[in-house]
């Protein structure tokens, strides 16, 4: 026999009878909540044990996601904090952490898009279609800094380079990075 669906309709929210249809919309969104976490943890060996971390924290909380509202919003936002706590273990026992403030900007980013039209592997391809276009000392550069998890200041021992000079280049880096990605978004995907 099926699941019991109850609602509370005062409140709009998710009874614990609702259990499946919960279970339907984590497992249908996997792969998104999976690549968003990938964006906020790129080339981390722990996003899965963050994902199931999330998965968790969403069947936990499955009472708390209001019915008619958007299921991936909600999943983003708790693995935003799923992600956030991640970091904030691993910093605390001295692991190399990525730059907060990427993680903002690759976090609200994703939520835009995923919010316009569902679709992470549009921001993925026009995201890799950017890449190609950048010079290849700034893609070194991005390498070195987001996928190598180099730091700014091993970068600035590697190049030579000033720390506020890295801090600048990066930070123009990425705003073109974006600009691109909006237009190839805009264009219809470029992918």
């Amino acid at each position: 026999m099926g699941w019991i669906c109850l609602y509370d309709r005062r409140m709009g929210l998710f009874s614990p009878g609702n259990d499946d249809e919960v279970v339907t919309q984590i497992a249908a969104h996997q792969a998104e909540i999976l690549a968003y976490i990938q964006s906020l943890l790129p080339g981390d060996a722990s996003v899965k044990d963050v994902l199931q971390r999330t998965n968790l924290v969403l069947w936990k909380k499955r009472g708390s996601y209001e019915r008619g509202t958007k299921f991936l919003s909600w999943a983003f936002s708790v693995a935003y904090w799923e992600v956030r706590a991640f970091l904030k273990e691993r910093k605390r026992k001295g692991w190399l952490v990525v730059d907060d403030e990427l993680a903002k900007k690759v976090s609200t980013t994703m939520g835009e898009v995923a919010e316009e039209d569902g679709s992470m592997y549009e921001l993925k391809g026009a995201l890799e279609l950017c890449l190609q276009q950048l010079a290849p000392k700034e893609l070194d550069l991005i390498n070195q800094r987001y996928y190598d998890d180099a730091s700014i200041e091993e970068l600035s021992q590697v190049t030579g380079r000033p720390l506020g000079s890295l801090r600048v280049s990066l930070y123009r880096i990425r705003a073109s990075l974006k600009r691109c990605i909006d237009a190839k978004i805009s264009m219809g995907g470029g992918v």
